[in-house]
């Protein structure tokens, strides 16, 4: 059995034991929302931080890769934006979250195992997580998040800034990477408690995103569809190709830069996308829907990244 499907089918698993429990009523919607709750605030934020806190600072060859994938990602991010306003008409959150979901990848929860278990490729795979933590997250929040049209520009101006700060996964980005910046001692009791946290992030996410599935109604197939379509040739083809593109114009040339890169920027749309506009309470149905067919869809695109360069 391939790497790739060894990861993918418990994945999957932990999303249908999610949707059983859904469909049995052993969970409701409302009780989604509490697992929703707790990785968003809690879990989450200290995989995060415990993964940034640990980890040295980028040298100049991990920058080459991450800011290959940042070019990618800017690409990715503003044509998700601009396109699903010009095409389905969404509102400016409502487009923010469909930007997100067509950039933000499933780094930490399908990418990391197999860039852990490869030499060569962790230290790359986590430098493209810091930029995408930090800025892509970042600006994708900013978008998401409710914006008053009236007041003063400057005032406005400054809540688009510092919206994103009161995310507690941008919070637990910067304070990982910080304090890791700062060289301070990550004693082993304080990384055994985030690592115990986070380590509930990932299953969690995952059976939340079930049970979210096996609980509400989704809008008609045709409705979803263009939405889902946009977002799997941007998230899938778009992004990749620039990223990759740009690789090649900054000479990365150590196959194990290329093989982190190839895999970080190929894995489906993020658990965490879902996690983030369930807080915003904005185009959770499609997201939901744009995750399950990407993440099908990386069983062939994570099998031949490791085939290639594995």
């Amino acid at each position: 059995m391939s790497p790739a499907i060894t990861i993918a089918l418990p994945v999957f698993a932990v999303i249908a034991a999610g949707f059983a429990a859904g469909r049995t009523n052993m969970l409701n919607a409302a009780e989604s929302e509490v697992l929703n709750k707790f990785v968003f605030k809690i879990a989450m934020p200290a995989a995060l931080f415990g993964l940034t806190a640990g980890a040295t600072p980028p040298g100049e060859k991990e920058l080459a890769v991450a800011l290959s994938y940042l070019a990618g990602a800017s690409i990715a991010l503003l044509t998700g934006y601009f396109l699903s306003q010009r095409f389905f008409n969404l509102s400016k959150q409502e487009a923010g979250a469909h930007a997100l979901t067509s950039t933000l990848g499933n780094a930490v929860f399908l990418g990391l195992p197999i860039a852990l278990n490869i030499e060569g490729w962790a230290k790359p795979f986590v430098s493209s997580m810091l930029l995408e933590g930090t800025i892509i997250i970042g600006i994708a929040t900013a978008l998401i998040s409710p914006r008053k049209e009236d007041g003063h520009a400057l005032a406005r101006a400054a809540a688009f800034v510092t919206g994103p700060l009161k995310n507690p996964l941008i919070l637990g980005l910067i304070l990982g990477f910080l304090y890791s910046a700062f060289g301070l001692p990550f004693e082993p009791p304080v990384k055994t408690f985030f690592d115990i946290l986070g380590r509930a992030a990932g299953p969690t996410a995952l059976f939340s995103l079930g049970v979210f599935l096996a609980t509400h109604r989704f809008p008609a197939f045709k409705d979803v569809a263009g939405r889902v379509s946009l977002i799997t040739a941007t998230k899938m083809v778009l992004l990749p190709a620039v990223a990759l593109g740009t690789a090649v114009l900054l000479g990365v040339q150590n196959p194990d830069y290329w093989g982190a890169l190839a895999l970080f920027v190929l894995v489906p749309s993020g658990v965490g996308c879902f996690v983030i506009v369930s807080q915003y309470g904005v185009y959770k149905s499609e997201t939901a829907a744009a995750i399950a067919f990407t993440m099908m869809l990386s069983v062939l695109t994570v099998s031949g990244v490791l085939v290639v360069f594995g």
